[in-house]
Protein backbone atom coordinates (compact mmCIF):
# COMPACT_ATOMS: atom_id res chain seq x y z
CA UNK A 1 0.00 0.00 0.00
CA UNK A 2 2.85 2.58 0.59
CA UNK A 3 4.15 1.71 -2.98
CA UNK A 4 0.86 2.21 -4.06
CA UNK A 5 0.88 5.56 -1.99
CA UNK A 6 4.11 6.93 -3.10
CA UNK A 7 3.64 6.16 -6.67
CA UNK A 8 0.15 8.00 -6.70
CA UNK A 9 2.24 10.96 -4.97
CA UNK A 10 5.05 10.98 -8.09
CA UNK A 11 1.92 11.24 -10.68
CA UNK A 12 -0.14 14.05 -8.90
CA UNK A 13 3.10 16.15 -9.26
CA UNK A 14 3.78 15.56 -12.03
CA UNK A 15 0.17 16.51 -13.25
CA UNK A 16 0.61 19.71 -11.00
CA UNK A 17 3.48 20.59 -13.49
CA UNK A 18 1.64 19.68 -16.50
CA UNK A 19 -1.00 21.80 -15.18
CA UNK A 20 0.83 24.82 -14.56
CA UNK A 21 3.30 24.51 -17.51
CA UNK A 22 -0.09 24.46 -20.00
CA UNK A 23 -1.64 27.63 -18.53
CA UNK A 24 1.52 29.06 -18.81
CA UNK A 25 2.14 28.18 -22.19
CA UNK A 26 -1.30 30.04 -23.36
CA UNK A 27 0.58 33.32 -21.92
CA UNK A 28 3.90 33.01 -22.80
CA UNK A 29 6.41 29.62 -23.87
CA UNK A 30 7.57 29.59 -20.23
CA UNK A 31 8.55 31.17 -16.98
CA UNK A 32 11.66 34.02 -17.49
CA UNK A 33 14.40 34.14 -15.64
CA UNK A 34 15.52 37.68 -14.11
CA UNK A 35 13.57 39.99 -16.65
CA UNK A 36 12.67 40.07 -20.15
CA UNK A 37 16.05 39.33 -21.49
CA UNK A 38 17.23 36.13 -19.60
CA UNK A 39 16.88 32.63 -20.61
CA UNK A 40 13.88 30.89 -19.93
CA UNK A 41 13.06 28.48 -16.87
CA UNK A 42 10.96 25.47 -18.25
CA UNK A 43 9.44 23.58 -15.27
CA UNK A 44 10.41 19.72 -14.53
CA UNK A 45 9.37 17.41 -11.87
CA UNK A 46 11.34 14.24 -11.61
CA UNK A 47 9.13 11.17 -10.73
CA UNK A 48 10.40 9.58 -7.71
CA UNK A 49 12.55 6.66 -9.01
CA UNK A 50 13.32 5.11 -5.44
CA UNK A 51 10.69 6.67 -3.21
CA UNK A 52 11.17 8.76 -1.18
CA UNK A 53 14.73 9.27 -1.13
CA UNK A 54 15.58 9.96 -4.58
CA UNK A 55 12.31 12.33 -5.09
CA UNK A 56 13.84 15.41 -6.72
CA UNK A 57 12.17 18.56 -7.93
CA UNK A 58 14.50 20.03 -10.48
CA UNK A 59 14.16 22.65 -13.25
CA UNK A 60 16.27 24.05 -15.90
CA UNK A 61 18.62 26.74 -15.37
CA UNK A 62 20.60 28.69 -17.68
CA UNK A 63 24.39 27.67 -17.65
CA UNK A 64 25.62 31.36 -17.23
CA UNK A 65 24.52 30.47 -13.66
CA UNK A 66 26.21 26.86 -13.18
CA UNK A 67 29.93 25.98 -12.27
CA UNK A 68 31.56 23.99 -14.53
CA UNK A 69 30.61 20.85 -13.70
CA UNK A 70 31.36 16.53 -14.58
CA UNK A 71 27.98 15.96 -13.66
CA UNK A 72 24.34 16.33 -15.14
CA UNK A 73 22.15 19.08 -14.10
CA UNK A 74 20.14 17.04 -12.32
CA UNK A 75 21.26 16.04 -8.83
CA UNK A 76 21.86 12.53 -7.40
CA UNK A 77 19.88 11.28 -4.46
CA UNK A 78 21.88 13.37 -1.40
CA UNK A 79 22.95 10.55 1.46
CA UNK A 80 20.26 10.93 4.62
CA UNK A 81 20.80 13.42 7.20
CA UNK A 82 19.76 13.47 10.63
CA UNK A 83 20.52 16.94 11.33
CA UNK A 84 21.91 20.58 9.66
CA UNK A 85 24.91 21.58 11.22
CA UNK A 86 26.78 25.16 10.99
CA UNK A 87 23.52 27.13 11.00
CA UNK A 88 24.03 31.02 11.52
CA UNK A 89 20.92 31.78 13.67
CA UNK A 90 21.23 35.68 11.56
CA UNK A 91 21.04 34.11 8.55
CA UNK A 92 18.19 31.62 9.22
CA UNK A 93 14.09 31.67 9.64
CA UNK A 94 11.45 30.15 11.55
CA UNK A 95 11.51 27.31 14.10
CA UNK A 96 14.73 24.63 14.09
CA UNK A 97 11.76 22.21 15.53
CA UNK A 98 10.05 22.29 12.56
CA UNK A 99 9.55 18.99 11.16
CA UNK A 100 11.08 20.42 7.82
CA UNK A 101 14.34 22.50 7.02
CA UNK A 102 15.23 24.02 3.53
CA UNK A 103 19.11 24.67 2.71
CA UNK A 104 19.11 27.63 0.13
CA UNK A 105 22.03 28.21 -1.57
CA UNK A 106 22.17 31.64 -3.42
CA UNK A 107 24.23 33.89 -5.45
CA UNK A 108 22.70 37.46 -4.88
CA UNK A 109 23.99 38.29 -8.50
CA UNK A 110 22.05 35.43 -10.18
CA UNK A 111 19.09 35.89 -12.07
CA UNK A 112 17.98 33.04 -10.83
CA UNK A 113 17.64 33.57 -7.47
CA UNK A 114 16.40 37.27 -7.50
CA UNK A 115 13.12 35.31 -9.59
CA UNK A 116 13.26 32.39 -6.86
CA UNK A 117 13.26 35.80 -3.62
CA UNK A 118 10.67 37.33 -5.89
CA UNK A 119 8.55 34.62 -6.82
CA UNK A 120 8.24 32.01 -3.94
CA UNK A 121 10.26 33.36 -0.53
CA UNK A 122 7.66 35.27 0.58
CA UNK A 123 5.01 32.73 0.19
CA UNK A 124 7.21 30.12 1.83
CA UNK A 125 7.58 32.45 5.18
CA UNK A 126 4.22 33.36 5.22
CA UNK A 127 2.20 29.73 4.67
CA UNK A 128 5.39 27.68 6.08
CA UNK A 129 7.59 29.11 7.65
CA UNK A 130 6.13 31.39 9.82
CA UNK A 131 3.65 28.84 10.86
CA UNK A 132 6.34 26.30 12.48
CA UNK A 133 6.75 23.93 9.54
CA UNK A 134 10.11 25.05 7.58
CA UNK A 135 13.03 25.99 9.41
CA UNK A 136 14.51 27.94 6.69
CA UNK A 137 18.75 28.47 6.40
CA UNK A 138 20.08 30.71 3.77
CA UNK A 139 23.61 29.81 2.52
CA UNK A 140 26.20 31.75 0.21
CA UNK A 141 27.45 30.37 -2.80
CA UNK A 142 28.29 32.98 -4.88
CA UNK A 143 29.63 31.31 -8.29
CA UNK A 144 33.36 32.18 -9.68
CA UNK A 145 31.87 34.02 -13.13
CA UNK A 146 29.88 36.77 -11.02
CA UNK A 147 32.30 39.23 -10.23
CA UNK A 148 30.47 40.81 -7.21
CA UNK A 149 28.77 38.18 -5.85
CA UNK A 150 30.84 37.53 -3.00
CA UNK A 151 31.56 40.94 -2.31
CA UNK A 152 27.09 41.15 -2.04
CA UNK A 153 27.52 38.44 0.14
CA UNK A 154 29.65 39.81 2.67
CA UNK A 155 27.43 42.76 3.19
CA UNK A 156 24.74 40.99 3.42
CA UNK A 157 26.76 38.94 6.42
CA UNK A 158 27.78 42.55 8.22
CA UNK A 159 24.33 43.47 7.82
CA UNK A 160 22.78 40.47 8.92
CA UNK A 161 25.02 41.44 12.78
CA UNK A 162 22.69 44.22 12.74
CA UNK A 163 19.63 42.15 12.17
CA UNK A 164 19.29 43.96 8.94
CA UNK A 165 19.61 40.90 6.96
CA UNK A 166 15.95 41.06 5.25
CA UNK A 167 16.37 44.51 4.36
CA UNK A 168 19.89 43.97 2.79
CA UNK A 169 18.45 40.96 0.63
CA UNK A 170 15.74 42.99 -0.98
CA UNK A 171 17.59 45.73 -1.47
CA UNK A 172 20.56 43.86 -3.50
CA UNK A 173 17.75 41.64 -5.25
CA UNK A 174 15.12 44.47 -6.05
CA UNK A 175 18.27 46.50 -7.84
CA UNK A 176 20.38 43.77 -8.99
CA UNK A 177 20.33 45.22 -13.05
CA UNK A 178 21.87 48.41 -11.26
CA UNK A 179 25.06 47.00 -9.28
CA UNK A 180 25.61 43.62 -10.85
CA UNK A 181 27.43 45.97 -13.55
CA UNK A 182 29.10 48.39 -11.77
CA UNK A 183 29.64 46.57 -8.54
CA UNK A 184 28.29 49.04 -6.35
CA UNK A 185 27.00 46.97 -4.06
CA UNK A 186 27.32 49.79 -0.68
CA UNK A 187 25.49 52.03 -2.53
CA UNK A 188 22.40 50.06 -3.27
CA UNK A 189 22.46 49.02 0.18
CA UNK A 190 22.97 53.20 1.06
CA UNK A 191 19.91 53.59 0.01
CA UNK A 192 17.26 51.36 1.69
CA UNK A 193 19.80 51.46 5.39
CA UNK A 194 20.68 54.60 7.77
CA UNK A 195 23.97 55.99 7.53
CA UNK A 196 24.63 54.74 11.56
CA UNK A 197 23.46 51.36 10.35
CA UNK A 198 26.55 51.72 6.90
CA UNK A 199 29.28 52.98 8.80
CA UNK A 200 29.22 49.80 11.08
CA UNK A 201 28.62 47.41 7.80
CA UNK A 202 31.47 48.68 5.74
CA UNK A 203 33.58 48.18 9.05
CA UNK A 204 33.15 44.64 8.73
CA UNK A 205 32.51 43.97 4.36
CA UNK A 206 34.86 45.94 3.24
CA UNK A 207 37.72 43.51 4.87
CA UNK A 208 37.69 39.38 4.59
CA UNK A 209 36.84 38.39 7.88
CA UNK A 210 33.36 37.13 6.62
CA UNK A 211 35.01 34.99 3.72
CA UNK A 212 35.61 31.99 6.26
CA UNK A 213 31.67 31.27 6.79
CA UNK A 214 31.03 32.20 3.06
CA UNK A 215 33.46 29.73 2.56
CA UNK A 216 32.12 27.11 5.03
CA UNK A 217 28.67 27.68 3.21
CA UNK A 218 30.68 26.84 -0.15
CA UNK A 219 31.81 23.46 1.73
CA UNK A 220 28.39 22.62 2.55
CA UNK A 221 27.33 23.11 -0.98
CA UNK A 222 29.64 20.89 -2.58
CA UNK A 223 29.28 18.34 -0.32
CA UNK A 224 25.47 18.21 -1.73
CA UNK A 225 26.97 18.10 -5.13
CA UNK A 226 26.11 21.22 -5.75
CA UNK A 227 27.07 23.43 -8.98
CA UNK A 228 24.60 26.05 -9.69
CA UNK A 229 22.04 28.37 -8.29
CA UNK A 230 19.56 28.67 -6.61
CA UNK A 231 20.10 25.10 -5.03
CA UNK A 232 17.55 23.97 -2.13
CA UNK A 233 17.75 21.13 -0.09
CA UNK A 234 14.72 19.80 1.80
CA UNK A 235 15.31 17.54 5.13
CA UNK A 236 12.76 15.67 6.26
CA UNK A 237 12.41 12.54 8.54
CA UNK A 238 16.04 12.03 8.06
CA UNK A 239 15.48 12.26 3.86
CA UNK A 240 16.97 14.59 2.03
CA UNK A 241 15.60 15.69 -1.19
CA UNK A 242 17.73 18.14 -3.95
CA UNK A 243 15.87 20.67 -5.81
CA UNK A 244 17.56 22.52 -8.29
CA UNK A 245 16.56 25.83 -9.71
CA UNK A 246 13.57 28.35 -9.87
CA UNK A 247 10.39 25.57 -8.83
CA UNK A 248 6.89 26.91 -8.84
CA UNK A 249 5.63 27.88 -5.69
CA UNK A 250 2.42 25.33 -6.65
CA UNK A 251 4.48 22.61 -6.91
CA UNK A 252 6.74 23.13 -3.86
CA UNK A 253 3.79 23.63 -2.19
CA UNK A 254 2.09 20.45 -2.96
CA UNK A 255 5.32 18.48 -2.44
CA UNK A 256 5.86 19.87 1.65
CA UNK A 257 2.15 19.25 2.15
CA UNK A 258 2.82 15.92 1.16
CA UNK A 259 5.86 14.98 3.35
CA UNK A 260 4.21 16.99 6.23
CA UNK A 261 1.40 14.53 5.86
CA UNK A 262 3.49 11.61 6.16
CA UNK A 263 3.09 9.23 9.66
Amino acid sequence: MKGRHLAAVAIALVVVAVVLLIGLGSKQESARVGGDDAASVPVKVEAASRPPTAATLTTTLPSAHSQPATTSDLLPPAPQASSVSDVDPRRAYGSRNAPITMEVFSDFQCPACKQLYKTTNQLLLDNYVNTNKVYLIHRDFPLPMHAYSRIAARYVRAASQLGKSEQAEKALFENQEKWEQSGDVDGILAGALSAADMGKIRAVAKGTSLDPVIDKDVTLGKGYNVNQTPTTIIHHKGQTYPVVGVVNYDVLHSFLDQLLSQK
